[in-house]
């Protein structure tokens, strides 16, 4: 089953019972974490036949605040929406983890529970980026605002990996996204950065411009959470403007679904927190197939062979 954090985003429960509903419908297994009688009170409420779906529902009575410091929420709340659900797929009950809440505690909370992969310091937010071409995936998001140098080569391998096993490209084009083309831009940890892809055995190709990732010149795009996700809000809002004027484009100037955390040892998958019902059944729908093509089983020992070993 999917593991749905009802609680977390900023129109919850509203919004991810009502995306989980309709993932329900499409015979996706989906396990509701929250308050059980609000929850079973809403479905209800919204459809009687709801119990024919495979629709479970945990109580976690709890909730993590989205303005809550993420490492304190989780150990003060251990019966969180938020915690129970990924909790939930350290044993096998649940295969993949789908979240709108606060993004730092999910993070935090899938290190301390479900673990990192070998090799892995620091986790990334990933999401595949719409541009002219193929999508181009860009990671880190949002998990990480502060970085050093070793953490951006970490994502670079963890981001070439994903882009070889799950989108089939092979020796993919690695960009550092900086403000400028040049060795020398960026600021001290992009150069550091810079210099340790350099030397590592990636298909590295130097730094990129976000005008580079929309015109499909590499394949994965390395950047701190800061950046990567001003990037992705600025995408979203020149995606919203376009469309008050173009109806229909909000399909392809946003990504859809969850952003994947990559680097633990479980499918995690992270909504933004104003995220609509139809984004949390997209979100539902691609970790139930991410858990089709992937045994979670096979991949906890999984990492990248041959990783710069500077990089730890």
């Amino acid at each position: 089953m999917i593991a749905v954090d009802v609680m977390g985003g900023d129109r919850a429960p509203e919004v991810t019972l009502e995306g989980g509903l309709a993932a329900a419908r499409t015979s996706i297994p989906v396990a509701f974490y929250g308050p059980g009688h609000r929850i079973e009170q809403w479905l209800y409420d919204h459809d009687r036949s709801w119990q024919s779906y495979a629709i479970s529902i945990v109580d976690a009575p709890e909730v993590i605040d989205m303005a809550a410091e993420p490492v304190a929420a989780v150990r003060r709340y251990p019966q969180s929406s938020l915690v129970q659900a990924v909790i939930s797929i350290t044993s096998g009950k649940n295969v993949a983890v789908v979240s709108a809440g606060n993004s730092g505690a999910v993070m935090t909370a899938a290190v301390l529970f479900v673990g990192r992969k070998k090799g892995v310091e620091r986790p990334a937010i990933s999401v595949l980026l719409p541009t002219q071409q193929n999508p181009v995936l860009a990671l880190d998001v949002g998990a990480n605002t502060e970085c050093r140098p070793c953490y951006l080569q970490t994502f670079a391998h963890l981001g070439a990996h994903y882009a070889e096993q799950t989108m089939g490209i092979m020796r993919p084009r690695v960009g550092l996204l900086s403000n400028g083309h040049e060795q020398g831009k960026g600021n001290s940890v992009g150069k550091e950065a810079f210099c340790l892809l350099q030397k590592d055995n990636l298909n590295f190709i130097g730094n990129i411009e976000p005008y580079d990732v929309f015109a499909s010149r590499a394949d994965v795009v390395v950047c701190d959470g800061f950046a990567g996700n001003v990037l992705l809000k600025t995408m979203e809002a020149v995606g919203a403007m376009l469309a008050a004027k173009a109806p229909g484009l909000p399909a392809i100037c946003a990504p859809r679904g969850g952003a994947l955390l990559l680097g633990v040892n479980g499918t995690v998958l992270v909504c933004h927190g104003n995220v609509s019902a139809l984004g949390i059944e997209q979100a539902i729908v691609q970790a139930w197939n991410i858990s089709l093509s992937n045994n979670n089983t096979n991949r906890k020992d999984k990492y990248v062979q041959n990783t710069h070993k500077s990089a730890y």
